[in-house]
């Protein structure tokens, strides 16, 4: 299934755990060299950048191969065009093997390949069965195969994406369970997702699809908390349940929907200060300011200028308090600056401030000895003679 060696993929994995120590100081050059010069591992880009635009290139070798085929195969293919794009998903695997072969991992190239192919499947199913449920079922499906057989991060987002698309078409299209229990369907999907993440994250066999499983880790986070929003609850309510909230009224259950809005980022904030974990406590923290907004999108409880200045201060308060808190601790949660971080742009800008702050006048000269005119040996020809 995997169509990586699986030892270049751990040696892969060891190259990158071993730039991340140099760069945390916690090995010498000599030795980041050494680890790299004994390894042999795949062909992969670091740098986002250069990565992207290897995965345009590659947009544009798809596109071109597909229009040659196009030019080829189209006048005899007329009357079933529909087949068409499962031609394409057939070459744009054969091309990704290829690069496969030549151990292009996380290149650009491959990830094109891999995008431009499922779009062509999806595509290709979408105009031959003409139903949204199959191009979801597809996409959950074929998601996860290419996920684990090509080792690719965004698959897993495909894949998730197309299981809850599939069960939210399910649930309003086919009323196969009554509309009313979608939020807390997908809120059990969410919660069985993370378990999922929890267990194959504790495999150590499947380390190298760590990406992978923190994409797991996101959605299921993001889907539980958006699955009992107050705002999405309200919105789908009426649209789905045609529920018409009046002046003074509103939604079936609000209470429960608006405890949640606030208790799951609470939790996540929480639970990620308890657990140490960075990723938790980015989604608690930018859902929790999600909530604020969908309270005041409803309710204006305060003018907009009063509210920023109250926010600004309870946020000053917390960061004051949490410094003063954890400044001199060395361990855990602390405000002690992450080693692997550069501190050269730092010490640029405190020497840049520095200079700014120190007068700059010239020194004055303090020599008494006149030079030129001629007024000391000969120092130079004066007006008299």
């Amino acid at each position: 299934m995997l169509a990586y060696h699986k030892d270049l993929l751990e040696n892969e994995a060891m190259v990158s755990n071993a730039k991340s120590l140099y760069e945390e100081k916690f090995i010498s050059k000599e030795q980041f060299n050494e680890i790299t010069s004994k390894l042999v591992s795949l062909d992969t880009n670091s740098n986002l950048l250069i990565r992207f635009g290897f995965f345009l290139l590659g947009c544009f070798l798809f596109s071109s191969i597909i229009g040659s085929v196009s030019l080829l195969f189209m006048p005899l293919l007329s009357s079933n065009y529909e087949i068409m794009p499962f031609f394409y998903f057939g070459v744009g695997i054969i091309v990704l093997e290829i690069l496969v072969r030549k151990n292009y991992f996380k290149h650009g190239l491959d990830d094109a390949f891999i995008v431009c192919s499922q779009f062509a499947l999806y595509l290709g199913v979408g105009l031959s069965f003409e139903s949204s449920l199959m191009v979801c079922l597809t996409m959950f499906i074929f998601g996860a195969i290419f996920c684990l057989r090509y080792v690719n991060a965004l698959s897993m987002f495909v894949c998730c994406i197309g299981l809850m698309a599939f069960t939210f078409l399910v649930i309003t299209e086919h009323s196969v369970i009554p509309k009313a229990l979608l939020p807390f369907i997908a809120f059990s999907i969410a919660i069985l997702l993370y378990i999922i993440y929890l267990k194959l994250n504790s495999i150590d066999d499947f380390y190298f699809y760590e990406f992978a499983f923190q994409n797991l880790k996101v959605f299921s986070l993001v889907l539980g908390y958006f699955s009992l929003n107050y705002m999405v609850v309200r919105e789908l309510s009426e649209s789905l349940l045609n529920v018409e909230v009046l002046p003074g009224k509103d939604i079936p259950l609000a209470f429960i929907f608006y405890a949640t809005t606030f208790i799951i980022p609470a939790f996540y904030i929480g639970y990620s200060l308890f657990k140490k974990d960075r990723i938790i406590l980015f989604v608690g923290i930018l859902t929790f300011a999600y909530s604020i907004f969908t309270i005041r999108y409803y309710h204006q409880l305060l003018p907009i200028e009063v509210a920023l200045v109250i926010g600004g201060i309870v946020l000053f308060i917390v960061a004051y308090l949490s410094i003063k808190r954890l400044q001199f601790r060395e361990t855990g949660l602390t405000f002690k600056a992450y080693r692997g971080s550069d501190s050269s742009l730092l010490k640029n800008a405190q020497a840049l401030i520095i200079s700014t702050q120190v007068p700059n006048a010239p020194a004055p000269n303090q020599s008494d000895m006149p030079f030129g005119g001629g007024g000391f040996s000969g120092g130079g020809a004066g007006s008299k003679f």
